[in-house]
């Protein structure tokens, strides 16, 4: 049984700006597998299907990112998903646009998202796909960063990265990844 949850902010200001990567990933993911996420209440978006033999459920957690695992946690209790079959897809500062990032466990790096997710479910042991967004210029505040759509020429590769995490996201769950892996989808990254 697996639990994929995308992270991001809720409401239409925050739709297609950097910290809703996760969302989109997720948007992605419930149409390629076809599962549905459906709203059930006003804190969580959810789907639920069968995949190739696994029990999967889609979450978007609808509290402001910084509360994610209060959303999180409660679901993964009620419907008895291990911690190793935890999957979150989220943005990532530190990584660069056009760098999908998986790692089988870790730390927060600092992301509030993560950091929620790791304190509800006392646990940092579950597996999680980064979605570089790159850093700000020096005239930029990170949370105004974060909080800003992505540029129409940014786009492009914004489709690339999802598509990169879909595709990462299905070997994770069919074919039992557990390495870390980096993908660069731009050239002149390091």
């Amino acid at each position: 049984m697996w639990l994929i949850a995308g992270l991001g902010n809720p409401g239409p200001d925050y739709e297609r700006t950097r910290h809703n990567l996760g969302f989109l990933a997720l948007e992605a993911l419930s149409t390629r597998w076809k599962i549905p996420v459906l709203d059930v209440d006003r804190r969580l978006s959810l789907g639920r299907g069968r995949r190739r033999g696994e029990e999967i459920f889609l979450a978007r957690p609808l509290a402001y990112m910084n509360r994610s695992g209060e959303i999180l946690a409660p679901l993964v209790k009620r419907e008895g998903v291990e911690i190793s079959g935890v999957l979150v897809i989220v943005d990532d500062l530190d990584l660069p646009l056009g760098t999908v990032r998986y790692r089988p466990w870790g730390g927060s790096a600092g992301h509030r998202g993560m950091d929620s997710i790791i304190q509800c479910l006392d646990s940092d042991r579950f597996k999680r796909i980064r979605l570089g967004i790159g850093r700000p210029g020096e005239d930029t505040g990170e949370s105004d960063f974060v909080l800003s759509p992505f540029t129409d020429k940014e786009m492009a590769l914004v489709e690339k990265v999802v598509g990169a995490a879909v595709d990462l996201a299905g070997k994770v769950v069919f074919e039992g990844k557990t390495t870390p892996v980096t993908i660069r989808l731009v050239e002149d990254q390091e």
